[in-house]
């Protein structure tokens, strides 16, 4: 597909720079509410066109695709306006600030005739293709605990992950990441959520950790921040071994996974399974490249199913809740 990028921060550099190999997708276009950044941007990530608004974007008929990377109290506005404007949209983690608010999103998708899916990149890796696939398979059991953890240290006070405005946030930002593993691995939504935070000066969640739980003896712990150390981390403890690794969500092209797994059967060995680098955000844009081509269910892609991105905002709003006004709350379904 021909894409358009709405957004010239870090993240939608890393998503221009890793179309460019792409034997199918091209950044064709890039917009920015400054027209002197836009082309600045185009210039430095392989020379598309450059609008000094995103209307005009939406208004270029080469455009096929949108890839959405703005601040996340920007996404729901902007992808409404991209689907009516008949382009298909992937839109950054998370797809909104609400459940209502991603569900509206999907409505006006639905209403353009195009598609509309988030933008978790992990979920192309071969490593989380793995993953669940051994857990379709049973190899550790029965999933009775996760865990994971994103966090890093926002150092930058104009950090749009620090404004409360902007829906900023350790849990919007690197958390969300976290609820959407469990999701994965648990297979099922959440039903109930308690957590507790760190708050900055700002109202924003610095530091959160929270307990999810599902239906049946699934448990998943959580925990973000953007004010430690960096690491990333899962662990998912089943009825019968355990699956392991570090590096979970972000790793760069160049660098190999790996994944560490240990069964309890008799006499089994503990496995490391490696794979290759691979650029996850290339390898994301293909998949809806293909999922926008071949016209899949409304399901969507097997990688990123769509009704897990409403789960991950209910559970998210939960945890949120819970940190703020304290207890236990229920996830709605």
């Amino acid at each position: 597909m021909r894409w358009g990028i709405i957004s010239t921060g870090h993240i939608a550099g890393k998503f221009a720079d890793a179309l460019r190999p792409s034997g199918s997708e091209q950044v064709v276009a890039v917009a920015s509410r400054d027209a002197a950044r836009a082309a600045e941007f185009a210039r430095g990530h392989g020379g598309a066109r450059a609008y000094g608004s995103y209307a005009a974007l939406l208004a270029d008929a080469d455009v096929d695709a949108v890839y959405i990377g703005l601040p996340n109290s920007m996404h729901a506005e902007w992808a409404a306006k991209a689907a009516a404007a008949g382009k298909h949209v992937l839109c950054e983690k998370p797809m909104g600030v609400s459940r209502a608010e991603a569900a509206a999103m999907f409505e006006a998708a639905r209403a353009g005739g195009v598609w509309l899916m988030e933008a978790f990149m992990y979920r192309f890796h071969p490593r989380t293709l793995k993953l669940a696939e051994l857990l379709r398979q049973g190899a550790i059991g029965e999933v009775r605990l996760v865990r994971a953890s994103f966090a890093f240290m926002a150092t930058n006070p104009a950090d749009v992950r620090l404004n409360a405005e902007l829906a900023g946030g350790a849990l919007m930002d690197v958390g969300c990441y976290c609820v959407n593993l469990a999701r994965l691995a648990v297979g099922q939504a959440p039903s109930r959520a308690l957590a507790a935070a760190r708050w900055a000066p700002s109202g924003v969640d610095l530091t959160l950790a929270g307990t999810l739980e599902y239906p049946g003896a699934a448990l998943a712990q959580i925990s973000c921040s953007l004010a430690t150390s960096f690491h990333q981390s899962v662990q998912i403890v089943g009825s019968a071994g355990v699956i392991q690794y570090d590096g979970a969500f972000n790793l760069p092209a160049d660098q190999a996974g790996v994944l560490h797994i240990r069964r309890d059967a008799p006499g089994a060995a503990p496995e490391t399974i490696e794979f290759p680098g691979v650029n996850q955000y290339q390898a994301e844009a293909e998949g809806f490249a293909r999922l926008v081509a071949a016209g899949h269910g409304a399901a969507g892609l097997p990688e990123m199913p769509l009704a897990e991105t409403l789960d991950n905002m209910a559970a998210i709003e939960a945890l949120l809740r819970s940190a703020r006004d304290g207890g236990a709350v229920e996830v709605a379904q």
